[in-house]
């Protein structure tokens, strides 16, 4: 591959500062249930065998903030190779440019414009592409990921609607050999695998409460000055922070369960931010109460506007098991995986090294990617994961929305 000349990198950044922006990327693809066409399930060609120790030749489609952070983990795998990647916007561009640039080797080819990813994706040498963008735009990106055969790690949350999600898993059943990894960290995480395991093998008994939160007091992410990033402040385009940020803690609930609530209440509030976005329209705060088959009953706290303190005593991202034999505690804030007996004169156990936090989940998840794609094995996290977590997402945002206790059955 040719390497790209001063001249061509600034004829390419000249042409994208004439573009949109990163909205023209997602406009042309978002709202996927409410277009047939975005919805057509293919079964495209099998993915090229990969040969043992050859190289990964990878395509990035968006590298905003978090498509920035796993071109990161990506560049510690010496045995990669970043050939393409499609954003319209050009200080992402520039900034991975850059990056990239300092590293030497060829740079990677640029596609600009609403359908630039297309074109990638049509690239014979592209083994396995990772896909970072707005929300409103996962479905119908993830659906050409596999109609074109390209193994994909695509963020979370898998899509923003029930038609999305039964489409996306009709469209792994037509393409069995496509490696699809859904961007849930936890999955990938040792300490979240290990102390997930110990409930399932009953270390606790079968758990009959769980508690998670996401209360931050950084942020929030999508007010105004924040460039393309706005879209998080939009309820449209995100599906809210019941499907964009608490996905992880769905997931998560619904690994332990092995299903999705049967159903949920919840009260939130959307007035929060109003003075400083008066357009704002995501619940930045609200509490949410899950039912499950199994007995399970969890109760959720999703805040964006909490008092910081030194301590954390506002602050935390985790979750909570209880069983009639104890508790296990798993977070990233604070980073934790511990059994904590019910009996006081049992000490608590550490069940997993914690070492790490996110940053490492981020770069396990993008490891354990990797060596799905080169071995063919299953992903960490699957399209039934994204669909539970989706599922999940949409009966507590309707909970929340409507403040009554909805059932499954509604949402499908």
């Amino acid at each position: 591959m040719d390497k790209m000349t001063s001249s061509t990198r600034r004829d390419f950044l000249a042409a994208s500062a004439k573009m949109a922006g990163a909205a023209g990327l997602v406009s042309a693809v978002a709202h996927a249930a409410d277009a047939e066409p975005a919805l057509m399930v293919k079964a495209g060609p099998e993915p090229k065998p990969i040969v043992a120790d050859q190289k990964l030749r990878l395509g990035f489609i968006g590298v905003g903030g978090r498509g920035n952070n796993l071109v990161d983990a990506s560049l510690k795998d010496p045995k990669i190779e970043i050939r393409a990647m499609a954003d319209p916007d050009e200080p992402n561009v520039e900034k991975t440019l850059d990056k990239l640039s300092n590293r030497g080797g060829d740079l990677p080819e640029v596609y600009d414009g609403a359908e630039g990813y297309k074109k990638l994706l049509a690239r014979d040498d592209i083994d396995a592409v990772f896909v970072a963008v707005p929300c409103d735009a996962h479905a119908k990106i993830y659906l050409d990921c596999f109609a074109a055969g390209k193994h994909f790690y695509g963020e979370k949350p898998m899509c923003i609607a029930v038609a999305e999600a039964d489409a996306l898993v009709e469209a792994q059943k037509k393409n069995p050999k496509v490696i699809c990894q859904i961007g849930f960290q936890r999955r990938a995480s040792h300490f979240y695998q290990a102390g997930i395991r110990k409930i399932h093998d009953g270390m606790i008994d079968a758990p009959f409460e769980a508690r998670g939160c996401w209360r931050i007091s950084g942020g929030p992410l999508g007010m105004p000055g924040t460039g393309t990033q706005i879209w998080f402040g939009r309820k449209q385009r995100s599906g809210d922070w019941m499907l964009e940020q608490a996905c992880h803690t769905w997931d998560v609930f619904c690994w332990v369960a092995g299903a999705t609530p049967v159903a949920a209440s919840g009260r939130g509030r959307r007035d929060l931010f109003k003075k400083e976005d008066p357009e704002r329209d995501v619940t930045d705060f609200y509490v949410a109460h899950l039912e499950f088959a199994n007995g399970m009953i969890a109760d959720f706290e999703h805040n964006w506007r909490c008092p910081h303190h030194d301590e954390g005593r506002f602050m935390g991202i985790w979750e909570r098991f209880v069983g009639l034999k104890g508790g296990i505690a798993l977070g990233f804030y604070p980073v934790e995986c511990k059994y904590y007996p019910r009996d006081p004169k049992d000490k608590p156990i550490e069940i997993a090294p914690t070492d790490g936090g996110d940053a490492s989940a981020t770069q396990q998840s993008v490891d354990a990617f990797f060596k799905s794609v080169r071995t063919g094995t299953p992903p960490v996290s699957n399209v039934m994961n994204g669909r539970l977590a989706t599922l999940t997402g949409l009966l507590v945002r309707k909970a929340v929305y409507e403040n009554r206790r909805v059932e499954m059955k509604e949402i499908l």
